[in-house]
Order: structure tokens, then C-alpha cells, then sequence
């Protein structure tokens, strides 16, 4: 055996995976097409939960080097031009931030896989191979074997494994090889993505946004800010006939300088992408010994910029399940909790971008069939403010690798954007600030990567039973145990309340940070119903 885990391509989706592997001791090799990571901005806004699982792998402070969004008071402006006339702002939404310890925040998608490829560099279990083109993939008794072509020599090699995890975009040549169906509302426009340079700094002072949808009569261009100076990124939709042939740099230089309404400025066009708005989701989350995350899983529309935080999240959630499974410790079955958990809720996620999307068409469709006034009045009631804390950290499962305790799901009003925190089982565990070594830190710190057993203060036979885990059966599994007002410096009542049990209660968290079991208290449990719970968890 070559490897554990083949990981077909290295975007962040795949390297985020990688990463997760690694260090949870799962020998790992990741195959990309392309020479290196793309030089081309694509997704910028990251979400609070993406930004936590950053944190908790220690590389959050490394990627927000590059974020523009502490800067920045608006997701979207609409206007005719940088100076001409304004029609409306959305702006960045508040947020309670007693919810999380981490803010969204926007940088390029390169950056992010930059600093996932330079982090991978020093793990001795993970190994990235660019410029590697899969052509065939063939599922063996109990392993696979991966077909690639070394592009830097032109020699065909291959590689075995144990597992297969598809991170090969939208369009997944590996979903394609195995005839999985996707279902989506089918392509919604084809698009040029125009990366250029320009000074508009001094033009935009007082309205700085992430996004400027700059609207008239004849055109419709969405200009995305890239470092919050003179770097841009232009969506250009492509006409009916039209192709990427029939754009050049310098068509490109003329368009932005009409309607940004700065010709004098000078443009420099960067680089060139195509590519299709197709949403889609994969009909199969899991063939066989073959795993699809991130586009290959699901594509969603960009309104929302959701995608590729929705991909890293499945990518944390399928980690942790696989390491079980290439360890011993779970069954293969702990994998079908993957697709059950992460498709309901990315169905979810995909109708809310949906819903974006089409209220960005309706307002360019009344705006271009000169029905300015009611396209006004859609700009000013825009739904678009950024992630909602429902979407954001209030993604629930249904059913899945927990074992549920009979208590209900909060009740929500508005579930994309409303958000009540809960140690449900089903759930991410709630954020609450705790004292840490160097001043106030978040439980989410103490979470991630390990089962962590959460005890009210008066819980130390779930020590015990935690401790007791680990010289048996489960040997080998990363469960700790914190308990709250020792290990957990933090407002005792406060957490207790916060987490819905007692003072002799436990919460068990899974390395995604999903609540997997909870005991409000200790009274009918003995230390079998730890083992219990975790071998439930793990299919067993």
C-alpha cells in the first residue's frame, strides 16, 4: 500500500482535507492537475465557522494577512458607475459577537491555498504532488488504485490506497467516470472572469464595498474588490454566441474604462478565466471506496459566497469520519453519516443562493427593461447582507453520527439568519469566552481535531469513564476530557446554562465540533454510557 487516502485535487477543499488527515495520523497524497495553485482570485468571503476551524488549526493569523474586509462597510453598492449615480448599499451585517470568537473576513481563495500548501510542506504524513493529471481510478477488493500522468515528464505511474477523496471540482472527472447524476436548475450564464488592476482608491472613499454591481441600460458588471485598492475582479456575462474567443486584454481595457466612468485611470488586465454558473449537487456523496467533497460534491451559485466555506466545512466533517474508518476504530458505515449529514444541509444553503441569485437577475432584468423604479425599490430591500448566523453556524443535522437526547430543535423565525445556540446533539457546540493562559480565550480553542468530553464540575465519573475509554477498546482515540470550572476557566452557571446540563452533566464533542452526545446529568448513566454513546457514533 502506497497510502491511506488518495485525494484528487489540490484546491482548498483538497488541501483542507489533506491537512485534516494528516494530523489525525492518516498517511495521505494529493494529486492536482494544474502546476501550482491558481494565481487567479476566485472565492474571497470566508464565514465565521470557516474562520474557527482556521483558528483551531493554527493558521488563521497567517491567512488574515490578507484580509480587506476589517476595512470594508458594505457587501454590495449598486450604482451606474464608480461616479455615477448610486441606487443602493447593503450592508455588512451585524452580529452578536458573544456567537463566536472569529469575524468573516475576505481574502483571495490563492491566498488561502497558499498558506494550506506551505502548512502541508512540514507534515510528514501528507505529500502534494502538482502538475499530476488522474485519468483512471479503479476500486481493487479492499483498497483503490490511482492512475495518474506525471505532466513534468509525461510517465504514467500509479499509486494504491485504502480511499479516495474526490476534490476535483465542478466538473469531477471522477464523478464523471462513474456516471453519478448531478440535479441543479441547469446553467444560469456563462461568465468571464476579468482580474485587473486599476486605481479607483481615491473614487471610492466613504462607500468601500466587496462587491460593486455597476448597472445601466445596456450592461451589467459585478466587480468584486480583491485587497481593497487597485485590484479587482470583473464578472463579464457572456451573451448567447459569445466565447471566451471573442474577448482580448485590450476589448477588456475599453469595457472597464466605460463603466467604471474613469477612462482616464489606467487598467491592466491581469488574467482571463471562463467559466459557467451551473449549480448543481452531486445524486451521490459516496461510491464505493470513493468520496466526493467540496464542487464535486456541490456547486453552488456565487450570490451568497458560500461555496467553497460550504466545501471546507464538508471537508472538516468527512476528515474526522475517514481517519476512524482507515484507523480500525469505525465502521465503513460512519461514512454514509457524511453524505446524510452534509447533503441535508447543503440542500439548504444551495436553495438560499438560489434565492440570491435570482433576485440579482430580476433587478438587472427590471433595470435593462427600463423598469428603473421597481428595480430601485429590489436594491433598497436587497436580501444580500452576507452570511446569516442561521447559515453560518446554525447548520443542524437531522440524523447522523450522534446519538439524539429527546430535546427539541430551537425554534427558529428566520433560520438563515437567526441563530440560538445549543449543545443539542446534532449541533456545533456554542462558543462561550473562557480564560486561557494568554487572557481570554474561547472554548472553541479547547475544541477540534479530538473528541473532547465537556463535564459540569461535578462530573468525575465521566472523567473516569473517559479515562477508563481509552486503555480499552478505544485505544488509540483522541478523546479528552475538560471539565467545567477547572480545565475550563469560565462563568460555571453561565456554560452550564449554556449548554443544557447540570452540574454532574457531560456534552460530547466531535473533532468537527458538532455535539455528538449530552447527558444532562449523571443520574441513570454509569460509565458504560460513554462507550455506548462513542459506539453508536461509530457505527459499531
Amino acid at each position: 500500500m502506497d497510502t491511506e487516502v488518495v485525494i484528487i485535487g489540490g484546491g482548498p477543499c483538497g488541501l483542507l482535507s489533506s491537512l485534516l488527515l494528516a494530523r489525525s495520523g492518516v498517511r495521505n497524497i494529493v494529486l492536482e492537475k494544474h502546476p501550482d495553485i491558481s494565481f487567479h482570485p476566485k472565492a474571497m468571503g470566508t464565514t465565521r465557522r470557516t474562520a474557527e476551524i482556521f483558528r483551531q488549526l493554527g493558521l488563521l493569523e497567517a491567512i488574515l494577512e490578507k484580509d480587506i474586509r476589517s476595512s470594508i462597510g458594505f457587501i454590495q453598492v449598486w450604482m451606474r458607475s464608480f461616479v455615477g449615480e448610486e441606487f443602493g448599499r447593503s450592508p455588512v451585517a451585524e452580529f452578536d459577537r458573544s456567537y463566536s470568537p472569529c469575524s468573516p473576513f475576505s481574502c483571495p481563495q490563492p491566498h488561502i491555498e497558499a498558506v494550506l500548501k506551505d502548512t502541508l510542506a512540514h507534515e510528514e504524513l501528507a505529500e502534494v504532488r502538482f502538475n499530476s493529471r488522474v485519468f483512471d481510478t479503479v476500486e481493487s477488493g479492499d483498497g483503490v488504485v490511482v492512475t495518474f500522468e506525471d505532466r513534468n515528464t509525461g510517465i504514467a505511474e500509479r499509486v494504491q490506497g485504502s480511499w479516495i477523496v474526490a476534490a476535483d471540482g465542478a466538473a469531477s472527472p471522477v464523478r464523471e467516470r462513474l456516471g453519478i447524476e448531478t440535479k441543479g436548475p441547469g446553467d444560469r450564464g456563462n461568465f468571464l472572469n476579468v482580474y485587473f488592476r486599476a486605481d479607483y482608491s481615491p473614487k471610492i472613499q466613504g462607500r468601500e464595498s466587496l462587491l460593486y454591481s455597476l448597472l445601466d441600460d445596456e450592461y451589467y458588471e459585478l466587480i468584486v474588490t480583491v485587497n481593497g485598492k487597485d485590484e479587482w475582479l470583473m464578472h463579464h456575462f457572456l451573451q448567447p454566441g459569445e466565447s471566451a474567443e471573442d474577448y482580448s486584454p485590450e476589448k477588456f481595457v475599453e469595457i472597464i474604462q466605460e463603466v467604471s466612468g474613469l477612462p482616464e485611470v489606467p487598467v491592466e488586465v491581469m488574467s482571463i478565466s471562463p467559466w459557467a454558473m451551473s449549480p448543481k449537487v452531486a445524486s451521490e456523496w459516496r461510491a464505493g471506496r470513493v468520496l466526493f467533497t467540496g464542487d464535486a460534491a456541490a456547486r453552488l451559485s456565487p450570490a451568497g459566497g458560500l461555496g467553497m466555506n460550504t466545501g471546507l466545512q464538508s471537508a472538516v466533517n468527512l476528515a474526522w469520519k475517514l481517519a476512524a474508518v482507515v484507523h480500525g476504530q469505525a465502521s465503513p458505515d460512519l461514512l454514509d453519516t457524511y453524505v446524510r449529514e452534509r447533503m441535508e444541509v447543503v440542500q439548504f444553503i444551495f436553495a438560499n443562493a438560489e434565492g440570491n441569485a435570482d433576485e440579482v437577475f430580476e433587478i438587472i432584468g427590471l433595470a435593462m427593461s427600463g423598469d428603473w423604479e421597481r428595480a430601485k425599490s429590489k436594491i433598497q430591500h436587497s436580501r444580500r447582507a452576507g452570511s446569516g448566523a442561521g447559515l453560518d453556524l446554525g447548520l443542524t443535522y437531522g440524523c447522523g453520527a450522534f446519538v439524539a437526547d429527546g430535546t427539541g430543535v430551537p425554534v427558529l423565525e428566520d433560520p438563515v439568519n437567526d441563530y440560538t445556540p445549543t449543545a443539542r446533539p446534532g449541533h456545533l457546540a456554542p462558543h462561550i469566552a473562557i480564560q486561557g493562559p494568554n487572557g481570554e480565550s474561547s472554548i472553541i480553542d479547547m475544541l477540534g481535531q479530538n473528541f473532547v468530553l465537556v463535564t459540569g464540575p461535578d462530573g468525575g465519573s465521566w472523567e473516569s469513564a473517559a479515562e477508563d475509554l481509552k486503555t480499552t477498546y478505544f485505544k488509540g482515540v483522541r478523546l479528552r476530557a475538560e471539565s467545567i470550572g477547572k480545565s475550563i476557566d469560565v462563568n460555571t452557571n453561565k456554560m452550564l446554562g449554556l449548554y443544557g446540563i447540570e452540574s454532574d452533566g457531560a456534552v460530547l464533542v466531535r473533532p468537527d465540533g458538532y455535539v455528538a452526545a449530552r447527558w444532562q446529568t449523571s443520574e441513570g448513566h454509569d460509565k458504560d454510557s460513554l462507550e455506548t454513546a462513542i459506539r453508536t457514533v461509530f457505527a459499531l
